[in-house]
Parts: structure tokens; C-alpha cells; sequence
């Protein structure tokens, strides 16, 4: 008789995926209220941002107005307001 785990979490396949996005500002936002400097893994997920949603790019715009150094790279500001435009420009009016 075989027995199947269940409840088990899967193993990311790489740090991207063990973090949402979401989760990722929180923990950042999270460590330097509690004065620490965020994990590893909080800023290995912070890399895959050019992967993000528009909701979660708003996001980390709006913590880097809070904590500055969530932008890790010289350029992220511009970057992810390419991004979002990309967003914009894929948003079609339509008439009521």
C-alpha cells in the first residue's frame, strides 16, 4: 500500500518563486520598521521585479517613497516606469 503526502510544499524552483511579489515589499517594509536588514531571499525576489504585475509595481514605487533602498540598482525608478507604461499602452478604451 503507498502512502501520498499531502500538505507538503513544493520546492521553488529557484528563489523567484518562493516569494509573491507582494510578500516581498512586506517583508522588506516588515524588516527595516524592526530596524533589520531585509533576508537574502527578500532581495533575490526583489531581482525578478521586470517580472512583475502593474499592481505590484505601484506598490514598490510607493515603499521606495518610505524606504529608498528597496531600489538596489542605479535606473529602477525609470525601469519601472517603462514597465508601467507598457501596462498603459495595453489598456484599450472602450464606449459605454
Amino acid at each position: 500500500m503507498s502512502k501520498i503526502l499531502v500538505g507538503f510544499p513544493s520546492i521553488p524552483k529557484n528563489l523567484y518563486d518562493s516569494m509573491t511579489p507582494t510578500r516581498t515589499i512586506q517583508a522588506f517594509v516588515d524588516a527595516k520598521k524592526e530596524n533589520s536588514t531585509p533576508s537574502e531571499e527578500v532581495w533575490n525576489a526583489l531581482k525578478g521585479y521586470r517580472q512583475w504585475n502593474e499592481p505590484e509595481l505601484i506598490g514598490l514605487r510607493n515603499a521606495s517613497g518610505f524606504y529608498p533602498e528597496i531600489y538596489f540598482e542605479p535606473g529602477m525608478d525609470e525601469t519601472i516606469s517603462r514597465l508601467l507604461a507598457k501596462f498603459k499602452e495595453k489598456v484599450v478604451p472602450h464606449k459605454f
